[in-house]
């Protein structure tokens, strides 16, 4: 039976993305495009010819690149193949702008990427019955190791953070205390590139919620990232 998933993971086992309906069937997988794109169609994936690397990880601003490689001795026509996002439409598409295809069509260059180009792309030739598929993940703009730091009153804490944005592309950080409370000052220090809050003799009120908020823009879009670091009181060293 055809089943339906909520999956991220399009290469383990049955799971596939949002949208996508999948069916096993051995050696292949017979994947439903999302309606939008080819009503009722289904494109059929081997398993033993994919687009390298089936999973594609990319900063914001980067130029990611999907290429695909045949395991076949079979020719064809460049004009025959057909590249579609699974969240839009046919390539080119006016709202993927920033996609160039190349001459023999195996490759995608992703100039700028953004959020609109995060998903599931698939590859297909209709002569040889040939298809891919790769997924391309973005990852987040701001993020920290841990979600959680434990600490007593009179500690001292670091709390770091990454920014997985191109170099160049202008942004602006700000570090908070949730809700509103801003932390600059008293016995709160900021690192020069912004990236780790450090706060010195913890007292009662500074456990809570830090929220550091990156701006920053691609593709003339303003986007506005956020991560969330809990300071908790470790009772054990009550």
């Amino acid at each position: 039976a055809v089943v339906s998933t909520q999956s991220t993971g399009i290469y383990q086992g049955c799971d596939v993305v949002e949208n996508i309906r999948v069916k096993n069937c051995g050696d292949y997988y017979a994947y439903q495009l999302n309606p939008q794109v080819k009503e009722g169609a289904y494109c059929v994936y081997n398993r033993k010819t994919s687009c390298y690397p089936p999973v594609v990880h990319a900063r914001y601003g980067e130029l990611a690149v999907v290429n695909c490689t045949l395991n076949s001795e079979k020719d064809f026509d460049p004009e025959e193949v057909e590249w579609t996002h699974l969240d839009s439409t046919t390539l080119p598409d006016k709202r993927l702008n920033n996609i160039d295809i190349s001459d023999d069509r195996l490759l995608l260059n992703i100039n700028n990427i953004a959020d609109k180009n995060a998903g599931v792309y698939a590859f297909y030739i209709a002569s040889t019955q040939t298809t891919a598929l790769v997924e391309v993940i973005l990852f987040s703009a701001v993020e920290s190791s841990q979600k959680y730091y434990y600490a007593a009153p009179g500690d001292s804490l670091s709390l770091p953070v990454t920014f997985n944005i191109m170099d160049g592309i202008a942004r602006e950080v700000t570090w908070k205390k949730l809700p509103h409370k801003p932390v600059t000052g008293g016995n709160y220090n900021l690192s020069d590139d912004e990236t780790t809050l450090t706060i010195k003799s913890l007292g009662e009120k500074d456990f809570g919620t830090y929220r550091c908020t990156v701006t920053f823009e691609v593709e003339e879009v303003v986007y506005t990232k956020h991560a969330d670091i809990v300071v908790k009181l470790d009772e054990e060293e009550m």
